[in-house]
């Protein structure tokens, strides 16, 4: 195997793209390695970032079938674990970090080689992480851990023609001259197996492709394994509490409910928090954290009347980049999903636990439109951004 640490791929520092619409910037290169039977054997995570400060890592590995890109993002377990119990897992153990027992295949370590451009904040060479993958196939989950920090990570399959078609590189060189060995003896692919481990607190956007439910085949299958946490399922920077009230929009609002919910694309998964909330005159409204994936990302959405042109089956079978006419105004989709309750507190105010409905997601200038449908029902949302500062400030304490 080469020692070498050249980049082997495409991908450049300092290269920009846009993955469904969220324009980033390659800030930085980190060559990982882990030690199997003696020899290293390495890969490189790519530091994406935009303009507000969102990270997102992306890895790439020759693996046993070849060039592989692998996004990954932090998840909440079911159930806390610590960097003791972690450090006692062995290989076939099984372990339910996300609701479904799925076996250990790799425990390890792993050690930073060389860092191009900016890492992640207080990375640096020689860096040495404890690991565990569970790889269930379609994604892998990874527990890491330095001393008593853990954290909990979920890894997706990007694929190539994706890289390739988000940064503008030529077809098909989304890898380049390999400077890995021939893994074909290894027992497990080394994916992304512990940089994992030492990327601090990552807040991850979501990164969607074009996709056609009823032509995407492995959609299903994906999503029977998704996760389903039954806390908060990411981490956001302010979590409001059923019956707070304010005035947001200059419009009065109390929260009545709120839901943990999964989205699906093909390309990878992310959470957002929904909160129901009910004006003074009765009107439903939703306040979304997370419509895009990203913790102080928040939008406020009206209900509005159905579009006569757009019952579910119709509604399915829009794509990527379509128009959708509403009053006068014509929305772009940039997102299409399948979406999955994770929980709704209170219970019975919402959907049930692990409820799917389908959905796209369409802009026009500063506007949003959100469809989500199910086999008979169909809904609408329109709003906009709101600053997070201003739902800090809206929703206090509910009423005594």
């Amino acid at each position: 195997m080469s020692a070498s640490h050249e980049n082997p791929t495409a991908l450049r520092l300092g290269a920009t793209g846009t993955l469904n619409g969220w324009r980033v910037r390659v800030a930085g290169r980190v060559v990982l390695a882990v030690e199997i039977e003696g020899e290293d054997y390495f890969w490189n995570e790519f530091r994406l970032v935009d303009g507000s400060g969102n990270e997102a890592t992306l890895v790439f590995e020759e693996g046993e079938a070849g060039p592989e890109w692998k996004l990954f993002r932090p998840f909440t377990p079911m159930r806390a674990m610590t960097a003791a119990e972690a450090a006692g897992k062995r290989v076939g153990e099984k372990v339910n970090l996300d609701g479904t027992p799925v076996a250990i295949t790799l425990v390890d370590e792993s050690r930073v080689v060389q860092i191009e451009g900016e890492g992640p904040e207080g990375v640096e060479v020689g860096d040495i992480a404890h690991y565990f993958n569970a790889d269930t196939g379609d994604r892998m989950l990874v527990a890491s851990w330095t001393d008593d920090e853990i954290e909990f990570y979920e890894g997706l399959d990007v694929p190539g023609p994706v890289v390739e078609q988000s940064f503008n590189l030529p077809k098909g060189r989304s890898a380049v001259v390999s400077n890995f060995s021939d893994s074909s003896g290894l027992r497990e692919p080394v994916a992304a197996k512990a940089g994992i481990g030492w990327v601090p607190k990552l807040v991850l956007v979501a990164l969607g492709a074009i996709v056609v439910f009823s032509g995407y085949s492995c959609f299903a299958r994906k999503s029977a394994a998704a996760p389903a946490h039954a806390v908060r399922p990411f981490a956001p920077t302010l979590q409001l509490i059923n019956g707070a009230e304010g005035a947001l929009a200059a419009q009065p609002f109390s929260v009545t409910a709120q839901s943990a919910v999964e989205i699906a694309t093909p390309a990878g998964r992310h959470h957002r928090r929904e909160y129901a909330l009910r004006s003074a005159t009765g009107e439903p409204a939703l306040l979304i954290n997370g419509l895009s994936g990203g913790s102080k990302e928040w939008h406020l959405l009206r209900l509005i009347p159905p579009l006569a042109h757009l019952p579910p089956l119709e509604a399915a079978r829009r794509k990527i980049s379509q128009p959708v006419a509403i009053e006068g105004r014509t929305f772009k989709i940039i997102e299409v999903f399948q979406s999955k309750t994770l929980f709704t507190e209170p219970a019975r105010s919402g959907p049930a636990a692990n409820a799917l409905e389908y959905g796209f997601l369409a802009t026009e200038g500063a506007e949003v439109l959100l469809a989500r449908w199910n086999e008979t029902k169909i809904q609408f949302w329109r709003g906009t951004t709101v600053n997070e500062a201003a739902v800090s400030t809206a929703f206090t304490q509910p009423r005594k």
